[in-house]
């Protein structure tokens, strides 16, 4: 099935353990710092049931059968990755590349899953039987997943089993005829208030000799008693920010979170490994989970962009900073970091890998390539704006101004060049400002720069695994040439 934006606002209801500030919140629909994204989530579903994007957002597995979100969908040809392709584009520009952990995301994450059945199933008997049943149980739903991956970050330099507090990382307490009981906590849980679900798994090689209890896979529902949700400080604390003002943060502030589990039993068959150091350790990299999301990731992140070179264009128009040589060199160099982001999306989708099994995977090396430069070339395209914006992105007036007593004058005095009214300079410099100045923005650039996991780890694992091939044979023939040199001058001798 395909949930509407009200159904799964519904299902926000069910009673669940959220706190901010120190206080419970007791219903997450209606809580001010939550309406308003709730409100683009669920837009989100209702446009799969729009005509204009049903057949882009939506499959179904024969003809006139039951359709279900496409993220689902493992693609068994080019036709269908890049179907994919055009969904996550579609459900990225609903948000502007805003909404990084949207419910399509964790579906696609989870295809990769289901694509690597076969891979759990060496971790236990019928592990493989569980992913697959857990992934048409949120597919048949559509339901709305978080995941929380790391632990909280307490002594950075000692494993998990050497923590003062055994249970600060979240472990096994126990084991019981009904399923796993566990304890402690994992972080950095975005969205998880306002989910459905809650998927653990270790995010790569992290676990030691000693470990063994911190190595586990599961996944239980978000309202599930013991379950509490810490959130850290909501950014936009009311629902009182309209779209002129705040373009794109009235709307897309996504909260993070601490997940606490306090003696939570995990039913055995939501349990997909557990006590397993080589399961925790190679989930990442040995299934699909990374590059079924991050055939989505690509797509947001791309979609951002565009917007974010296309303001920094527009700031610079509006005062006609465009003409000086300098401003059109950066914007110039904007462009280009676009094209190649435009450029390493087009490489995944049309030469991807092939698995064994038929599955289509995006190129691994575009995409990894992407994840690594993406980041700096946000921080490039926000530094940008923010350096030819200047005073202008400080100084700008409300809504309320330019539609108040004052308003002839605030469209005088904030006017742009060539008769460009106050109203629309002002426009312009506020997405501007939310893009790369507002505490969504700022937060949005550093939770790009870690988007697919600690930097340094990701690049090195990166320079081990590159297809380098065409080097590599460039190298070897200069050598060869140069040890043929050698080997004649000592022939000669």
């Amino acid at each position: 099935m395909i949930r509407t934006g009200k159904q799964y606002i519904e299902g926000l209801r069910t009673p669940r353990e959220v706190y901010v500030g120190g206080e419970r919140v007791a219903d997450v629909t209606t809580y001010p710092a939550f309406r308003k994204p709730i409100e683009s989530y669920a837009r989100l579903y209702d446009m799969k049931h729009d005509s204009r994007y049903t057949d882009i957002l939506t499959y179904s597995e024969e003809p006139g059968g039951e359709r279900y979100d496409i993220s689902f969908l493992v693609p068994k040809s080019k036709e269908e990755l890049k179907a994919k392709g055009r969904a996550y584009r579609t459900y990225s520009r609903a948000s502007y590349g805003c909404l990084g952990r949207g419910p399509e995301f964790m579906a696609a994450l989870i295809a990769g899953m289901w694509e690597s059945t076969e891979w759990f199933e060496q971790w236990g008997e019928g592990g493989a039987q569980k992913v697959a049943d857990y992934v048409r149980y949120v597919r048949d739903n559509d339901l709305f997943l978080t995941h929380a991956l790391g632990n909280p970050q307490s002594d950075r330099s000692k494993p998990s089993h050497q923590q003062a507090n055994p249970f600060i990382h979240l472990r096994v307490k126990e084991e019981t005829p009904e399923g796993l009981v566990i304890r402690g906590a994992k972080q950095l849980a975005t969205a998880a208030p306002v989910t459905d679900e809650i998927l653990v798994f270790p995010n790569g090689r992290q676990f030691g000799p000693g470990d063994d209890a911190y190595a586990l896979c599961f996944a239980v529902p978000t309202a599930t008693p013991g379950v509490k949700i810490i959130c850290r400080e909501p950014l936009v604390p009311d629902d009182r920010r309209n779209v002129y003002d705040h373009p794109l943060s009235s709307r897309f502030e996504e909260m993070d979170a601490l997940v606490v589990f306090d003696d939570v039993l995990v039913p055995w068959d939501r349990v997909f490994f557990h006590n397993s150091l080589a399961a925790a350790n190679n989930m990442r990299f040995m299934t699909g989970v990374a590059a079924f999301s991050g055939h989505l990731s690509i797509h947001r992140a791309t979609v951002r962009a565009a917007l974010t070179v296309v303001t920094a264009m527009k700031l610079c128009a509006s005062v006609r900073t465009d003409v000086f040589p300098n401003v059109g060199e950066l914007l110039g160099k904007l462009a280009a970091m676009y094209k190649a982001q435009e450029s390493l999306l087009f490489r995944c989708e049309e030469e991807p890998r092939i698995t064994d099994t038929g599955t289509y995977w995006c190129n691994g090396d575009a995409m990894s390539a992407s994840g690594l430069l993406f980041p700096d070339f946000y921080t490039t395209m926000l530094e940008v704006i923010k350096r030819t914006g200047a005073a202008g992105l400080m100084l700008t007036p409300t809504l309320g101004e330019f539609s108040g007593d004052i308003g002839e004058l605030a469209n005088t005095y904030f006017a742009g060049a060539e008769d460009m009214p106050g109203v629309d300079r002002v426009q312009v410099a506020k997405l501007a400002w939310d893009l790369a100045g507002d505490a969504v923005g700022q937060r949005l650039a550093h939770y790009e720069r870690f988007y697919i996991g600690e930097p340094m780890f990701v690049s090195s694992f990166y320079a081990r695994s590159v297809d380098m091939s065409l080097g590599r044979e460039l190298f070897d023939e200069i050598i060869a040439e140069g040890r043929a040199l050698h080997g004649a001058a000592g022939a000669d001798a």
